[in-house]
């Protein structure tokens, strides 16, 4: 399981344009490791990727069973996760089924805090360290149990029931995932 150091230094190593790690800060002093367990309480931390195509500028998004919109993959925190990275990477391939990706960012893109429906149960917030990965659109996607559909998606052909705030974020979340990518690719 990841330990509390290790998930400090990954959210700090995030950006903080939306002012969220003053937000994952107080959750680590209030919660100590238990903000990094479902189990531990209403609010923890999960981790998702966003996985984009950078050649034909598409996203592959996930129509998620319980929130009933489209949105990136993530997911809790599992006991084999070594670190918050691990843990996006395992939850893209799994709710992906693609099954490689051709990169994945060395650090977070974006932190956010989210409120949920009561369709999730007893979780009530997340608070989500999002990475990104690139795959090519020509690699066919799988649908797993957690969704009921996986689909690429044009920049400018998003669908309409995204979740709440993503249409807002996602051409950000986009441009801060190429940009990662572009870094990666000169270092």
């Amino acid at each position: 399981m990841i330990d509390l150091d290790t998930a400090r230094t990954e959210v700090e190593a995030g950006p903080d344009a939306n002012n969220f790690a003053r937000d994952f800060g107080e959750l680590f002093d209030r919660l100590g490791a238990g903000a990094l367990r479902r189990e531990a309480g209403a609010e923890h931390v999960t981790a998702s990727c966003l996985i984009f195509d950078p050649d034909t500028e598409s996203v592959l998004l996930n129509h998620h069973r319980k929130a009933g919109l489209w949105g990136q993959f993530g997911g809790h925190l599992e006991s084999a996760d070594a670190t918050l990275r691990s843990a996006a990477r395992r939850e893209a391939l799994e709710e992906s089924g693609l099954p490689e990706l051709r990169w994945f960012s060395p650090t977070p893109i974006d932190l956010h805090v989210h409120d949920l429906s009561a369709a999730f149960g007893a979780c009530q917030r997340h608070f989500d360290v999002v990475f990104a990965a690139a795959a090519s659109h020509t690699q066919t996607p799988v649908v797993s149990e957690e969704s009921i559909a996986v689909r690429w998606f044009p920049l400018t052909e998003l669908p309409a029931t995204l979740m709440p705030d993503l249409p807002a974020r996602l051409p950000q979340l986009y441009r801060a995932g190429v940009a990662s990518l572009q870094v990666s690719s000169r270092g």
